[in-house]
């Protein structure tokens, strides 16, 4: 389990609470992780050492660490409006 900070993508500045997420990859402090949460936290434990195989309980689990960012390339998506 990790204590992780949500993120801006554009302006890495904080966004939201801290949460804690369990780690799928074996991310590091201070390492920008990809993080999914709710229904799709519980998938990404999936056949993991076992611990959801056939008629066993899901991991009780809100969030999950399913990447570690290595680097990242901001594209502005945004137009201007042009007058004629």
């Amino acid at each position: 389990m990790l204590l992780i900070q949500p993120l801006d993508w554009e302006t890495d500045k904080p966004s939201g609470e801290p949460i804690v997420a369990g780690d799928t990859v074996g991310a590091g402090a201070g390492e920008m992780v990809f993080f999914v949460a709710s229904r799709e936290a519980i998938v990404a434990f999936e056949g993991w050492e076992g611990e959801t195989a056939v008629n066993q309980e899901m991991p009780p689990v809100d969030a999950a660490i399913v990447g570690i960012i290595d680097g990242k390339t901001v594209t502005s998506h945004k137009t201007q409006a042009t007058s004629k």
